[in-house]
């Protein structure tokens, strides 16, 4: 992997292209896996996967950086006039408090089914218990504007890349956060920090800053603590355990571990356990959980499976990063060739981004997004984030034109 992310650099500006995100989040887990969770379960199967998965990403980049002929070599806006971005905003402001309002009633079906606010917020394990087991009944007037939640923030994201900060970018981040605290949910946190460095690796690139890996580097060195934090955090939530004890950060350790690690080790012990060439592939089951459950095709399980395999020999866990999904709902040839086809994507949206087209822009985050959770599971098990893969871009092209009403 490593030498293809200098391959990759050979035909581009920066290692911040699709297939360097994607060899440096597996590099980078790999790595730390190495060091910090020796224990945990990594096998010649899993590298054989994974190498292959960026193989045929970096190909489908590369299939259409030669189509042509090569990547661009100066990175420059396309002027947007006031009236464009006057009406960005305004979408951008629309999605934003349409979602916080879902997420306020979002947070009061959790507080009601508890009976109190106090109630909840002592319920710790009781709240994903009840969710999942479907004791909480979360009303559609508070679903249908949070599933708007990532929409309004890729909108939010897009429009800091071209236009800079505003305040009404943090709302949708209020948003998920609000969500994420309803449920007891780490994802909904680490989602949102993963959109943020996105937004910041385009807002760099784009003003072809000269010392953009430098500063992404100290991003990561920030970033790392945060993630600890809200770990320990939302772990100390579900646990109702706030003490800063050994023996509570010691639990708090193994916890992150299992939660950035598990995915590769799971995929591990389910290609050693389970596996089988013969096993009839699911269609798509698992990798759009969310949807087929929202079609009534078939019952989304908490993290997409129910199902816990040994990660280490002292943890178990249900997150096999992409893999296991992709694997299951398409086999290998299908898994090489989804990589295959979001690398041309990837390509094509990269290039149109460092040169102005807010649609694109748009397309990337969500794409590099979703290549900084592979190590977890697929983004596209949220409904949430499918709607804003189509929706944020639609916006977009219609924030192009001003409409007149007679």
């Amino acid at each position: 992997m490593i030498a293809i992310l200098f391959i990759r650099k050979a035909f581009s500006q920066t290692y911040l292209n699709p297939t360097g995100i994607l060899c440096g989040v597996w590099i980078l887990i790999v790595a730390l896996m190495s060091f910090l969770a020796p224990s945990f379960f990594f096998s010649y199967d899993v590298a054989f996967n994974i190498l292959f998965f960026v193989i045929f990403f970096f190909l489908g980049e590369f299939i259409v950086a030669l189509s042509n002929k090569k990547d661009n070599r100066r990175y420059s806006y396309i002027e947007f006039n006031d009236g464009n971005k006057r009406r960005l905003k305004k979408y951008v402001t629309y999605f934003s408090f349409f979602s916080l309002l879902g997420s306020l009633f979002y947070l009061k079906a959790f507080v009601d089914h508890f009976g109190s606010f106090q109630a909840f917020f002592t319920a710790g394990a009781l709240i994903r218990e009840d969710l999942f087991g479907g004791g909480i009944i979360i009303p559609s007037y508070a679903l249908i504007p949070a599933l708007f939640s990532y929409t309004a923030i890729n909108l939010a994201m897009v429009h800091y890349v071209r236009y800079g900060f505003s305040w009404v970018q943090a709302v949708p981040f209020l948003s998920v956060i609000i969500m994420s605290v309803s449920q007891a949910s780490r994802a909904g946190m680490v989602i949102v920090i993963f959109q943020i460095i996105s937004a910041i690796i385009f807002r760099l690139l784009m003003k072809n800053d000269k010392k953009l890996e430098l500063k992404l580097l100290k991003i990561f060195l920030l970033i790392v603590p945060i993630l600890f934090t809200v770990f320990t955090l939302i772990d100390s939530f579900r646990s109702q355990n706030f003490s800063m004890s050994d023996d509570k950060m010691s639990k708090t350790n193994e916890t992150f571990y299992i939660y950035t690690f598990g995915g590769v080790s799971g995929f591990s012990t389910y290609l050693e356990t389970i596996y089988s060439s013969d096993n009839l592939l699911t269609g798509g089951r698992y990798t759009f959980s969310s949807l087929y459950d929202l079609l009534g095709i078939a019952k989304a399980e908490a993290g997409v499976y129910d199902e816990y395999l040994k990660i280490s020999p002292n943890n178990t866990a249900n997150i096999y990063s992409i893999f296991r999904p992709l694997m299951e709902d398409f086999g290998f040839y299908g898994m090489v060739s989804w990589a295959f086809i979001l690398g041309m994507i990837s390509n094509f949206n990269f290039r149109k981004a460092l040169n102005g087209s807010l649609i694109s822009i748009s397309i990337s985050i969500s794409i590099y997004i979703y290549l900084m959770f592979s190590f977890i599971a697929p983004l596209t098990q949220f409904n949430s984030f499918i709607l804003s893969c189509v929706l944020s871009p639609v916006v977009l092209y219609i924030s192009k034109y001003q409409f007149k009403y007679s």
